[in-house]
């Protein structure tokens, strides 16, 4: 076994591009976390990174082939830093953002392995690729894949992806400083916020998009300087997509509903809240970052965000979400202090950015 996978190692690298190709169908099958060869390709990972990558940019089979290879790999974290230089993560990226590309989703599972290490965030939040026609008027990365997320929708740019595997690639970036600062800052090539372009998909049927789009507006809540901006309906505007997930079908009281904002008003009988307890322990988290500072608090009740809270009280059975609800709650109705109105309050230490 080991001198057949030494040889398929060296096949990799053939000038022959048939026999590379052969070599990668092959390969695939020896990478499947958990098993027995897994830990015998990882040992020669080396090796294997800088072929495989070459050869996702070759047939449509050897390519998804490679990539599959590379996505069983990553899951690994040792082998993710084989990829912390510009050169493999503009190829990825290259791989992500063709308009023809047969394994855009396949890759942005890669990516979304690769940005789970900190120094693979770092480079990305940098990395300039150059422009590609028709996604944005950009050489950024990270403003590509972040307009080819929103444009790529129902395979509305690419017939053969969702690109729904960069919103982990965003809430894996924003665990960072410096990828929140990214999403919630304005850009040079469109004078956008990029939170705003992505924040429209809270509610998408699409687990893996929704979820990472969910992470990635709670985790840009840490930015405590940012709340006024976030919670501003003439900038950020954030909020209204924190709350629509956890509203239901219920009716307010007119004075409670016209002080809410326009986007959660007069939803119907056939609104449905978010599904999935994890999720909306996720935005139930956002609310509570929010409520650390005295804006934050000022402008949720303000927005009557309580009655929403009340009702999704009543409907919820999940204990993590009924508990984050109820520390919500708290916040937002007791009394405000000299003390409190000036200091923040410091339980944004008991949340992670995920």
């Amino acid at each position: 076994m080991e001198e057949q996978l030494n040889e398929l190692v060296e096949f990799l690298s053939s000038p022959r591009p048939d026999v590379r190709q052969l070599a990668a169908s092959y390969i695939v099958s020896f990478s499947h976390p958990g098993s027995d060869t897994f830990a015998m390709l990882k040992a020669r990972a080396e090796k294997l990174v800088r072929p495989l990558l070459v050869i996702c940019h070759e047939t449509p089979l050897a390519a998804n082939n490679a990539v599959s290879t590379l996505v069983n790999l990553t899951t690994d974290k040792s082998v993710c830093r084989l990829f912390a230089d510009e050169d493999s993560l503009a190829m990825i990226v290259s791989l992500i953002t063709i308009p023809t590309s047969e394994i855009a989703d396949t890759t942005c599972m890669l990516l979304s392995n690769l940005t789970k290490l900190d120094s693979i965030c770092r480079i990305l939040a940098t990395l300039d690729v150059g422009e590609v026609p028709g996604i944005c008027n950009s050489s950024k990365a990270l403003d590509q894949l972040t307009d080819v997320f929103v444009k790529g929708m129902d395979k509305k740019y690419n017939k053969n992806a969702k690109f729904s595997f960069l919103a982990s690639v965003f809430a894996d970036m924003t665990n960072h400083s410096f990828g929140r600062r990214y999403f919630l800052e304005r850009t040079a090539y469109d004078d956008k916020m990029p939170i705003t372009k992505i924040m429209v998909f809270s509610e998408y049927p699409d687990l893996i998009r929704r979820g990472g789009v969910d992470s990635t507006m709670k985790n840009v809540c840490f930015e405590k300087d940012k709340h006024r901006d976030i919670l501003d309906p003439k900038e950020t505007n954030l909020l209204p997509y924190i709350l629509l997930p956890l509203c239901g079908p219920e009716e307010f009281d007119m004075d409670e509903m016209e002080a809410m904002p326009e986007e959660v008003q007069l939803l119907g009988e056939e609104k449905k809240r978010e599904q999935d307890p994890k999720l909306r322990a996720c935005l139930l988290e956002a609310i509570n970052l929010l409520c650390t500072t005295h804006y934050g608090r000022q402008t949720l009740r303000q927005k009557m965000v309580y009655p929403i809270l009340r009702e999704l009280h009543k409907a919820d059975d999940d204990e993590t979400c009924l508990e984050l609800n109820e520390r919500a709650v708290q916040l937002l109705m007791r009394d405000e202090s000299k003390e409190t109105t000036v200091d923040e309050v410091e339980d944004a230490n008991d949340f992670e950015e995920i």
